[in-house]
C-alpha cells in the first residue's frame, strides 16, 4: 500500500537517494556550524560537505560522475583543509559510492570507480601522514566487492523474469496455433457436411421438393456453425499453419468427455462425472469444453496425483459451465496446476478464444478449483 501512496521517484531521480542526501548534509553541516567537527576553515569545509553530501541524490544516474567530484572534493580538502575528512558523513559517503559504481557500472568503471575512491583515500592518508592503506582497501573493496554480487544477483534475476515471460509467450503461441489446427478441421467438417446435404437438397429438389427442407435446414446450421468457428479461427491465427486438408473427420467433443473420464479412472484418477450440456452445440464450443476438460484432469493426474476429482459441465443459463475440482493432494505444495503457469495460460488462451471467462485457484480446503464459463449465443463468443 506505501508503494502505491508514495511516489518512488522525483523527476528521473528516486526519491530515497534525495531523502538520503539531505540527512547526510544536515549531518555534515550541523556537526561543523555547532563545533562538534573540528574541521577549518568553514569557507573550504562547509561547501565541500554541501556538494558531496548532496552529490548522493545523482549516484545512481551519474555514478562515475559523482565518484569524481567527491573523490576531487575530499583531495582539495586534505589539500586546503590539514586533512582528508574523517568524520561519519564522510565515511558514509564514500562508501555509498564505492558500492555504487560497483553496483550500477559495467567492469570497466566500476574499477575506474573503485580506483577514484581508493585514489582519493590513498592520497589523502599520505597527505595526513596517516598509514591506514590497508584497512581502507579492506573496507572499501569489501563494498565494491558487494556491490558487483548486487549487480550480478539483480542481472539473474531480471535473465530469470525475461526468460519466464518469453516461455509464457511461446506457450500463448503454441495453444494459439493448436486451437487454429483444430478450428481448421472443426470448420472443415461444417463445410464437408454443407456439401453433401447440397447434393442431397439438390437431388431431391429434381425429384421431390418438399424432401428438400430437411437438407435446406442442416445446410443453415451447419453454415450457421461454421462461421462461427470461422470467426474463432480469424481471432486466434497468427500464422498459416499447416492442416492436413484431407482429414474432414469431426473433432472432439462432448460425447466423447465419457471416454476422457473412462481413461483418466484407468489411469487411477478417482472421478466423479456429472455432464449435463445438452445436444445443440456447435462444433467449436464441444470442441472448447473437451479440450478445457482434458486440460484440466491431465494436470490433476500429474501435479496433484491420485485424489478424488470432480468435473461438471452444465448449462447455467446462457453459459455453459466446465468445472474441475480436486481434492487436496498429498504431495507437499501440489495443487493440480503446473507451477510455472503454463498449463494456465493455454487454458485462458482456449477460454479467450471461445469467448468465455476463466477462474482459477486454491480452493478453501486446499485442492484447486477450475471453472470456465462459455457462452452459449453465438453472438457473444467473438467480439
Amino acid at each position: 500500500m506505501a508503494r502505491r501512496l508514495l511516489p518512488t521517484t522525483l523527476g528521473q531521480l528516486p526519491v530515497i537517494d534525495g531523502v538520503l542526501a539531505l540527512a547526510l548534509c544536515v549531518l555534515a553541516v550541523g556537526g561543523l556550524l555547532t563545533g562538534q567537527v573540528q574541521e577549518q576553515p568553514w569557507a573550504v569545509t562547509v561547501p565541500i560537505a554541501v556538494v558531496s553530501t548532496l552529490a548522493i541524490a545523482l549516484r545512481t544516474r551519474y555514478p562515475i560522475t559523482v565518484a569524481v567530484l567527491v573523490s576531487t572534493l575530499a583531495v582539495a580538502q586534505a589539500l586546503f583543509a590539514g586533512g582528508i575528512s574523517s568524520t561519519l558523513w564522510a565515511l558514509v559517503v564514500f562508501l555509498i559510492v564505492a558500492y555504487t559504481v560497483a553496483a550500477e557500472c559495467d567492469e570497466g568503471r566500476a574499477l575506474l570507480g573503485l580506483g577514484l575512491v581508493l585514489g582519493a583515500q590513498f592520497l589523502g592518508e599520505w597527505l595526513g601522514h596517516g598509514s591506514d592503506y590497508a584497512f581502507d582497501t579492506l573496507v572499501f573493496g569489501g563494498v565494491w566487492l558487494f556491490g558487483r554480487g548486487t549487480r550480478g544477483w539483480r542481472t539473474r534475476a531480471t535473465y530469470a523474469e525475461q526468460h519466464r515471460d518469453e516461455l509464457a509467450r511461446v506457450a500463448v503461441a503454441d495453444e494459439r496455433a493448436r486451437i487454429a489446427r483444430e478450428l481448421h478441421d472443426v470448420v472443415a467438417h461444417s463445410l464437408s457436411v454443407i456439401a453433401v446435404q447440397a447434393d442431397a437438397a439438390e437431388a431431391a429438389l429434381a425429384k421431390e421438393p418438399a424432401l428438400a427442407a430437411a437438407p435446406m435446414r442442416a445446410i443453415r446450421g451447419s453454415a450457421r456453425e461454421a462461421l462461427v468457428d470461422m470467426r474463432q479461427l480469424l481471432h486466434v491465427l497468427r500464422a498459416e499453419a499447416p492442416a492436413d486438408a484431407g482429414n474432414l473427420t469431426p473433432a472432439r467433443g462432448i460425447a466423447d468427455l465419457t471416454q476422457l473420464v473412462g481413461t483418466m479412472r484407468e489411469a487411477g484418477l478417482p472421478i466423479e462425472a456429472d455432464i449435463r450440456a445438452g445436444e445443440s452445440l456447435s462444433s467449436g464450443v464441444q470442441l472448447a469444453v473437451y479440450r478445457i476438460a482434458q486440460e484440466g484432469l491431465t494436470n490433476v493426474r500429474k501435479h496433484a496425483g491420485a485424489v478424488p476429482t470432480r468435473l461438471l459441465v452444465v448449462r447455467d443459463g446462457d453459459t455453459l459451465r466446465i468445472e474441475v475440482r480436486n481434492a487436496p493432494s498429498p504431495r507437499a505444495g501440489a495443487t493440480g496446476m503446473p507451477s510455472t503457469g503454463h498449463g494456465l495460460i493455454g487454458l485462458r488462451e482456449r477460454v479467450h478464444a471461445a469467448g468465455g471467462t476463466l477462474d482459477a485457484g486454491a480452493t478453501p480446503e486446499g485442492g484447486f478449483e477450475l471453472v470456465a464459463r462459455l457462452p452459449l449465443d453465438p453472438s457473444e463468443r467473438i467480439r
